[in-house]
């Protein structure tokens, strides 16, 4: 029985390290295999863990069943049913490596570290792999191990706070920083880079004091570090491209003719927004009712577009009010409850990560690529499990 329990536990840490990382890497196709094995430890232990199931958070619970529910009555009008239904099965399907994780979280501290360390693991191997891209291969603004160049340097974005505040080791977190930032040079994505520069700033201005007990001379000295390291790696990322780099599409924001693109485009959406404000025109069929329904602007020069690049725009536009109500309640009560456990490290890295989010998919529509997806519901489940454990270990002890 011992040996039983021994193996089990094992199995349990290199879940917790493997599925963030199978997750963030996509294009290695071993996330169903980690997930399986994840659900069938979840299974042998349900038990000894009756009382972490029971005890979930109600809201939480509520409130990701809404969403769910507005993700399939939404399509009810769609102009292709089977493609929508199918698309909506599978977001739901995607919500549960969050239930994985929850299952699988120990109330350990080693589980939280081994799923921080997975999380950096995963990082470094899509930058320091785009890098090879960048390189080696000679491509612009490359994909890295993910569908593109937004969405890897999303998922990094999205992961930082996660590393940095939950890893205890200072240059580890710096080195790691430092890779993530070269990564989403890299990547040239300027979501990316506002949503890293966010998490950044406030780490340095929260955490540096609070946890390494930082001077504010010592904040100063290293926060004029990090901008000319970063006006350094952005001069040198620019110099050996033909195509502007990230600095040079950072400080030309406004004459970029896909800004152009994007603001046509707003307005296209508006429109259909004003024609289907309840249900919306069905999950994946933006382009089709965007190019037949001449929602297009005429001054639009790319008119293949399955997004309005604005996550609110595109709930809005493919599942009206239906969807994005129970979307946006369960946002706003995800900030509230991080808040009020921000004394717990990962519900304080949640904080962060729906900053980040936010910033990111304002200008794109990450949150419903499988890859950022997925790990954002990982990030969930690991963090409303952490604050449960956490508060039932002082309570029992």
């Amino acid at each position: 029985m011992f040996v039983y329990e021994k193996a089990l536990w094992i199995l349990r840490l290199l879940c917790l390290f493997l599925l963030p990382i199978a997750i963030m890497l996509h294009e290695m196709n071993f996330t169903n295999g980690i997930l399986y094995l994840s659900f069938f430890i979840c299974f042998f232990r349900l038990k000894e863990e009756q009382a972490r199931w029971k005890n979930f958070d109600r809201q939480f619970f509520f409130l990701i069943i809404c969403f769910c529910f507005g993700l399939i009555i939404s399509n009810y009008y769609s102009t292709d049913l089977s493609i929508s239904m199918k698309w909506a099965r599978r977001y739901c399907y995607w919500i549960l490596p969050g239930a994985a994780i929850y299952g699988l979280w120990t109330r350990e501290n080693i589980g939280r570290y081994l799923f921080a360390s997975g999380l950096a693991l995963g990082g470094i191997i899509l930058c320091v792999y785009a890098g090879y891209q960048d390189l080696v291969l000679d491509l612009n603004r490359p994909g890295s191990l993910s569908t593109g160049p937004n969405s890897f340097s999303a998922i990094v974005a999205l992961a930082v706070p996660f590393v940095l505040l939950n890893i205890p080791n200072l240059l580890f977190n710096i080195l790691t920083w430092l890779i993530f930032l070269s990564g989403i040079a890299i990547s040239q994505s300027r979501g990316s880079f506002l949503a890293l520069t966010f998490v950044s700033f406030f780490y340095c201005l929260n955490e540096l004091r609070m946890r390494w007990s930082f001077t504010c001379r010592q904040m100063i000295a290293l926060l004029l570090s990090i901008m000319a390291l970063c006006g350094l790696l952005f001069i040198m990322d620019d110099e050996h491209k033909t195509e502007p780099g990230i600095l040079q599409r950072l400080l030309n924001t406004s004459k970029i003719s896909g800004d152009d693109e994007r603001i046509l485009l707003w307005k296209s959406s508006f429109n259909m927004i004003k024609d289907f404000p309840v249900h919306g025109v069905g999950l994946r069929q933006f382009n089709d009712i965007y190019i037949n329904k001449n929602y297009i602007n005429v001054k639009a020069r790319e008119p293949h577009l399955d997004s309005p690049h604005n996550i609110i725009l595109h709930y809005l536009t493919e599942m009206g009010l239906i969807g994005t109500v129970p979307l946006v309640a369960l946002f706003v009560y995800i900030v509230y409850w991080s808040a009020k456990n921000r004394g717990n490290l990962m519900a304080r890295a949640m904080l962060y990560a729906v900053a980040a989010l936010f910033i990111n998919n304002m200008v794109d529509y990450q949150f419903i690529v499988k890859q950022y997806y997925q790990l954002f519901w990982v990030l969930c489940g690991g963090t409303i499990a952490d604050v449960y454990l956490k508060k039932e270990k002082f309570i029992c002890g």
